[in-house]
């Protein structure tokens, strides 16, 4: 079940795993989309297994920032989710400054499009854009929610993401993504899929969420999580 509005705040514990221990308090969800309504405090289906970056797959992956950075930051994300649009537009600026551009942070882009059509489609000329120019995989990304629409309205149409992959790509790269799309999308949903039954058995329960370490941050957390979380594990390399 999907809330009626974007808007809508439920309380519900947030699940954190600091060095392997799992940890439970009380949030509000004003900052992260639920993947359903949440259940009452107390009763929260654990992870199936602990969450680990290492663990998380990431061949093949969408990624921004130097193979060889020595701290992984794995994200989660809906195309149509309000707060990973606060996260992008808040606090991944300063995620980018501060770590990706000096080389000590790879972020993996891992899709959990679970608000509907709009969602999947855009999660598969993602895939596709990043086949097409991986080098321009996260201005695409981050113009997409720039022109972000509400939620269910059907505002993801197909003259939107081609003036948007225009706008990044160009026409001739724009096309090349169209014909991935067309030709790939049932692999791209599958791929779609997987990473979002991983992040689920990892403890993500909706978007954004992002595993760093063995820590996992759920919602638009402010800057100062990502930098305690990213430090930590720069410090243990």
């Amino acid at each position: 079940m999907e809330p009626s509005s974007k808007f809508t705040q439920f309380a519900t514990p947030l699940a954190v795993l600091l060095g392997g221990a799992f940890i439970a308090g009380a949030l509000m969800w004003n900052n992260a989309h639920p993947v359903s309504q949440p259940l009452p405090a107390g009763n929260q289906p654990q992870p199936a297994v602990a969450a680990d970056v290492s663990k998380v797959k990431t061949a093949g992956e969408p990624f921004i920032g130097s193979p060889n950075a020595p701290v992984t930051m794995a994200y989660w994300y809906d195309y149509q989710c309000p707060f990973c649009q606060r996260n992008e537009e808040q606090t991944m600026p300063q995620i980018l400054k501060n770590y990706v551009d000096t080389g000590k942070l790879k972020i993996v882009f891992k899709d959990y499009q679970f608000l509907g059509l709009d969602s999947q489609t855009l999660g598969k000329f993602s895939r596709a854009v990043w086949e097409v120019a991986p080098d321009k995989f996260y201005q695409w990304h981050k113009a997409v929610y720039d022109n972000q629409g509400t939620e269910n309205t059907g505002w993801a149409t197909d003259a939107k993401i081609t003036s948007i992959t225009t706008s990044v790509l160009g026409a001739s790269d724009t096309a090349k993504v169209a014909a991935l799309v067309k030709s790939n999308g049932d692999e791209y949903q599958k791929e779609m899929d997987a990473d979002r039954a991983e992040g689920t058995a990892m403890g993500i329960s909706g978007t954004p969420g992002a595993i760093i370490g063995k820590q996992l941050i759920s919602g638009a957390q402010p800057y100062a999580a990502f930098q305690t979380a990213i430090d930590a594990a720069l410090k243990s390399q």
